[in-house]
């Protein structure tokens, strides 16, 4: 993304020096939805601010604390609980599916688990299977019933091109599940969360209570309302985890130092394995891949009701750039851009 990197450079110097970031976040600040903001460099965080609110009707201010529904950043999660799951022994990325989930054995037989983390499975995706006149929340589980009802046309031979898919990683949240015998946030709170420190983050259940939770929202023009929860945010695998850039922190030296899998299977799952749609990018298992400066950048977002954020990290500087918002609207990753190139160098 050099251009945008370019773009971020000139708009940097011109709104301020002394503080680089804060300016950026002008939009976040006050009696709106909010933004959270960290860079860590050589497992230390070098930068740390929040802006604005993280609950409109209650005044209570975003922090470095708040918990984010992190939305598609979930993926690299979802990816991280298979590739243990290989390094104990239990699974590999290359079974099929169907060895896990047999209701796919028929209309899936060649779908591997590989094919689920690239998007290359030729699934369809589910939201186009729902029905119109049924709004009630769906979960994982209905995911994989909506899949085994799809005609057949519905289907791309798998392997064949990537296709960016949330039914992959509800799915793959399912293979978890039958692989470890225990629900996909037990399995990820005791196997990923809290061997990494992590105490805080956690799989969105709609019975517990979420600490320092974050509310989503829409709008624009001063004018937001709360808009947390939508059909499909029950769906865990493809974004139902919630975090905080405090947290996060613990998984971005994980990212830096491998300590739940061997370092080779973390630097292959954050290497280029098939192109996506854009041709600067390509995907890895839950993560995106570019190039910046000639060092390997890689990243993703997460969009969902009420949350827009960005992860972006360089593994050549042992450097990351978090944004979590929880509004819809705004972008995330240019902003993260922006802040990393004023970081980069330091």
């Amino acid at each position: 993304m050099p251009s945008l990197v370019l773009f971020a450079g000139l708009l940097f110097s011109v709104i301020t020096k002394a503080c680089p970031s804060e300016g950026l976040f002008a939009a976040y600040e006050g009696a709106h939805p909010g933004a959270s903001v960290m860079v860590i460099k050589d497992g230390k965080v070098v930068f740390d601010k929040s802006f604005g609110l993280a609950n409109v009707e209650t005044n209570e201010k975003a922090s470095s604390q708040t918990n984010y529904r992190l939305a598609s950043i979930t993926k690299q999660f979802t990816a991280m609980g298979i590739l243990v799951l290989e390094n104990k022994g239990v699974i590999k990325v290359d079974d099929p599916v169907s060895k896990y989930l047999p209701e796919l054995k028929e209309i899936a037989p060649k779908v591997t688990l590989r094919h689920l983390l690239t998007h290359t499975s030729g699934l369809p995706e589910y939201d186009t299977l729902l029905p119109e006149d049924d709004k009630t929340q769906i979960v994982d589980k209905d995911v994989l019933a909506l899949i085994t009802k799809a005609k057949p046309d519905a289907f791309v031979a798998p392997g064949k091109r990537y296709k960016y898919n949330n039914t992959g990683y509800a799915l793959l949240a399912l293979v978890i599940e039958r692989a470890s015998k225990q629900s996909f946030a037990e399995f990820m709170k005791k196997s990923v969360f809290t061997p990494l420190g992590m105490t805080q983050t956690m799989v969105y259940d709609a019975k517990a209570k979420i600490p320092n939770r974050a509310y989503g929202y829409s709008g624009a023009d001063d004018q937001f309302s709360r808009k947390d929860q939508e059909r499909d945010t029950a769906v865990l695998g493809d974004g139902g985890v919630y975090s905080s850039t405090q947290d996060l922190v613990h998984w971005v030296n994980e990212l830096d130092n491998a300590t739940l899998i061997t370092p080779k299977r973390l630097t292959e799952a954050c290497s280029p394995m098939v192109q996506t749609d854009n041709p600067a990018v390509r995907y890895g298992f839950g993560w995106r891949i570019t190039e910046e400066k000639g060092e390997r950048v890689v990243f993703h977002t997460g969009t969902t009701s009420g949350f827009k954020n960005s992860l972006l990290w360089v593994p050549s500087k042992k450097l990351a750039v978090i944004v979590l918002t929880n509004r819809r609207q705004g972008d995330p990753l240019t902003l993260s851009y922006m802040v990393l190139d004023q970081f980069w160098d330091k």
